[in-house]
This record gives structure tokens, C-alpha cells and sequence, in this order.
């Protein structure tokens, strides 16, 4: 018994290793949303759970979720905790997590119709790539996070890669899902109504996902723009001409020069960067005051990879930019990986904070959404944005903001951003989904269907609320 639960129950069931109490339970408290990353020891230890449990099979982790039933213990889905609104911070007092890490079954299905693997939820993103690799193939879903998430996660938070304006967002590589449910069952469904749940529905288990042969090559484009709508015009463009490229990335002034993507060489890195870095995040005003002097010209990256019926496509002339050369886009490539929580974990430390917020518009609308959000960050934090995620209608505006004091400025930032996105008119999620951090945000983040969708799929499924309580099906 710990605190009152009857974990022995489950001892059986779940094995050697497969229950975790003790100081431990503050690394699962926390996921990596930023805000939570400045948290005290007292706020860490209000959130930590009473209990791990780290189920080896599916029905280990349906007997656990049927143990919760009986008992009426809230329970918290969570993969590698690399989300970044909080959706795996345990929100009710004596709540215990459900850790997917030895969920590891792996079947690829090459001589498919369609080729597809079934993978463990607790698969890491980098490790099934890597095996998959070793036998030819690609998942071609690539994440920031690639390297600390699982495909489970990326199911719970209805994840994007860096390749989405090709092959889309997991929503659309995913053929299906086996999910642990409250009443010790585990069944295969479409995984439509899991996508962005957050966990809220049931314990996703295992994951199909369809696989492609990895690419012969890819070719590199970069080019610069007088400012963001001949940019915007050109990216819908190439989106329409010869099938869209891999990877379209729209940087502006700002965040092209603090990605290198102006410059030849690579970017300096280490701890003096992060020392100087720290330093200038002191004087925000002073950085927004000088931001002016780089112009308005948004460089823009494209990645055109030769498989399928793509091997021949190539970006539109751009008409009034400059061609940069392959350079920038290599660069970005190169260093697309480079941001982590211990780096950012190390930001916070110093008394620093950064954040990012995502957002989605019309590629019309994405001007006026870019200037609004910045405008409204401007006295709290340094800010620049970049567009990525082109999907034919529109794209996902990323912006991000930096500064010091953190905490009540933090906050303060935040709020005003996804406010000001919403006034513009934009949807204030992309892909980093609801978590904590967009709760009161949340009827502009989906659209009303979909929420009425997951209320009825909440009261069906789990009508005591007992799955990851406080986030999306409220």
C-alpha cells in the first residue's frame, strides 16, 4: 500500500519493475512544458504522483487501467514526457502515471499492399526510425522532438514532423490503434477520435503506422524575400507545382538570423553561447528596439527528397528573391535537432525563460496573425516566428519568445499571445496540442465539432473522469 492505494494488486500483473514509488515521483510531476520548467519544489511535489506504473504488454496495462476503474484513482497516460502545454502533469491529488517506455513490440509488414509497421506505444521516435532504417525503410515522420517522444505520444497529441507539407501529420501516416481501456479490455480502433486526447480517452498501446522507402537524395533550396506575403505567395505556389516539397520553412528577419540562415559557416554553440545568450535576455527591450535593423526579408528553406512520385519535382521560379544557394537549407537540416530540455531546463536556471506558441491561419491571414502575436509579446520578450506546416489551405505561424524574471512575465507573455492569435483570427493550436498551458484558450484551438466529439467519447468511455483529469474533455 502507498498512500492509501492497493498497488499489490497489481503486482502480479505488472511484474518486476513495473510499479515506482518514492522521491522518484517528482520526474514524472513535470512534463516539458516550459512554464512548469520554473517551477518551485513545493509546486513539483503537489504534482508528483503517488505511483509509476510500467507495464511490459498490453494487458498489463489494461489490468492497470481496470485496476484504476475499481478503485477510482485518477490515472495519467504519459510517453516520454517531451510535450511542451503540460498534458502529462498529473492535475489531481494521489494520481499515478501510466508509463508506455517497455511497450516495445515491433512487427514491420514490408510485403503489404500498403507497408506498414506495428509498434509499441513506447517506442521512442529515433529508435523505431533507426531499425527501420537498418531495413530500408522510413517512417518518414520526423518530429523536433523526434529523439524523446513516442508514437504514442505523437497519437495523444495528433503530432507533425519537419516533412509534414509532404506526407502530412501522424493523423495522416496512423491505419490504426490498439487502446487499454477502463474496463481491462484492450481493442483496435480508428484512431481518429485519439488523435490530440491527450490520454483522455484511454491508453494507447500499440500503433500502426505506414512506411516508405527511404529516399535515394535530397536537394536543398533556399531563397530571400522582400518580405512575408512574397514569401507566402511563393510557398503557395510550390505547394501547387510539381507536388509539394518535403520541407517548406518561411523565416523571418529575426528568426533567419538567429538560425544562421543569413550567414555562411555554422552557428557558434557551447557554454559561452548560452552565457551570452543569457545576458542579452536581460535587455529584451533593447534587443525588440534593434530588431528593425534586419530588415523585413523572410528567407525561405525547401527540401525536395527523390521517392516516389515526387523524384522530379523542383520549386517554382521565385520571382523578386534572391537565390541563396543550397547553403541555408543544409544548415537548417543540419541543425534541425538542435534545441533540449536540458538546455532550455538550464535557461530557466540562469532566470531566463523560452517558450513557443503555435498557431494556424490561412496563408491570407498569416501576415496580419505574425504582426498581432509579436506586437502583443513586444513588452515582455524578445520575439521572431518562422511558418512551417503548409497543408494547401494554410500553415502553422510558430512563434518564440525569450526573456528574463521569468514566472509572472512568463505568464504574461504567454497570455497575451494566444489572446492576440485569437483576436487576429487564427486557431491557437497546430500541433503542440491543449495540455494545461491552452485550457482557457480552448474553443479557439479546435473547432466546436471535434470538442463535442471528445465530450461524447469522454462520457462513453470514462464517465467518472478518471483519465488524465483537467485537460481537453473538461
Amino acid at each position: 500500500m502507498t498512500a492509501g492505494l492497493p498497488l499489490d494488486e497489481l503486482y502480479e500483473d505488472l511484474g518486476a519493475g513495473g510499479i515506482a514509488t518514492g522521491p522518484a515521483m517528482r520526474l514524472y510531476a513535470r512534463d516539458s512544458w516550459p512554464q512548469a520548467l520554473g517551477w518551485g519544489e513545493a509546486r513539483v511535489a503537489a504534482h508528483a504522483p503517488a505511483a509509476v506504473l510500467r507495464p511490459a504488454s498490453e494487458e498489463a496495462a489494461a489490468a492497470a487501467l481496470a485496476w484504476a476503474s475499481r478503485h477510482g484513482v485518477a490515472l495519467v497516460p504519459r510517453g516520454a514526457g517531451s510535450g511542451v502545454l503540460g498534458a502529462a502533469v498529473p492535475s489531481r491529488a494521489g494520481s499515478v502515471v501510466l508509463d508506455s517506455a517497455r511497450l516495445k513490440d515491433f512487427e514491420l509488414r514490408a510485403d503489404a499492399e500498403e507497408p506498414v509497421v506495428r509498434a509499441g506505444a513506447g517506442w521512442l521516435g529515433g529508435e523505431l526510425e533507426r531499425r527501420l532504417g537498418m531495413l530500408g525503410w522510413s517512417l518518414m515522420n520526423f518530429p523536433q522532438s523526434m529523439e524523446d517522444s513516442t508514437v504514442g505520444g505523437w497519437i495523444a497529441t495528433d503530432a507533425f514532423g519537419q516533412l509534414s507539407t509532404r506526407y502530412g501529420g501522424v493523423r495522416a501516416q496512423v491505419r490504426g490503434v490498439r487502446v487499454a481501456e477502463l474496463d481491462g479490455t484492450v481493442r483496435p480502433e480508428n484512431a481518429a477520435p485519439h488523435l490530440g486526447a491527450e490520454g483522455t480517452l484511454g491508453a494507447i498501446a500499440e500503433v500502426t503506422l505506414r512506411v516508405r522507402p527511404r529516399p535515394a537524395s535530397r536537394r536543398h533550396f533556399a531563397y530571400e524575400f522582400p518580405g512575408p506575403e512574397a514569401a507566402l505567395e511563393w510557398a503557395d505556389e510550390a505547394m501547387k507545382t510539381n507536388g509539394p516539397p518535403s520541407v517548406l520553412r518561411l523565416y523571418g528577419p529575426v528568426d533567419a538570423f538567429f538560425n544562421g540562415l543569413k550567414r555562411s559557416g555554422s552557428s557558434s554553440s557551447g557554454a559561452m553561447r548560452e552565457r551570452v545568450e543569457s545576458l542579452l535576455l536581460k535587455r529584451t527591450g533593447w534587443l525588440n528596439a534593434l530588431t528593425p535593423l534586419l530588415g523585413r526579408k523572410w528567407v525561405a528553406v525547401a527540401v525536395y527528397e527523390d521517392e516516389g512520385p515526387y523524384r522530379d519535382a523542383a520549386p517554382p521560379p521565385a520571382r523578386g528573391a534572391a537565390d541563396l544557394g543550397e547553403g541555408p537549407s543544409r544548415r537548417w537540416w543540419d541543425r534541425r535537432y538542435h534545441l533540449s530540455k536540458e538546455r532550455l531546463e538550464r535557461t530557466f536556471s540562469a532566470g531566463g525563460f523560452v517558450d513557443t506558441a503555435d498557431f494556424w491561419a490561412p496563408l491570407s491571414l498569416l501576415p496580419r496573425v505574425d504582426e498581432a502575436v509579436r506586437a502583443a509579446i513586444r513588452p515582455h520578450a524578445l520575439t521572431f516566428s518562422h511558418v512551417s506546416h503548409f497543408d494547401g489551405l494554410g500553415a502553422c505561424l510558430y512563434v518564440t519568445f525569450a526573456g528574463s524574471s521569468g514566472g509572472e512575465r512568463h505568464a504574461r507573455a504567454w497570455g497575451a499571445a494566444l489572446t492576440a492569435g485569437a483576436d487576429a483570427g487564427a486557431r491557437v493550436n497546430h500541433h503542440h496540442g491543449i495540455g494545461l498551458g491552452k485550457l482557457d484558450w480552448i474553443r479557439n484551438a479546435w473547432d466546436p465539432a471535434r470538442l463535442e466529439t471528445w465530450r461524447v467519447h469522454k462520457l462513453a468511455r470514462d464517465p467518472y473522469g478518471l483519465l488524465n483529469p483537467g485537460k481537453i474533455c473538461l
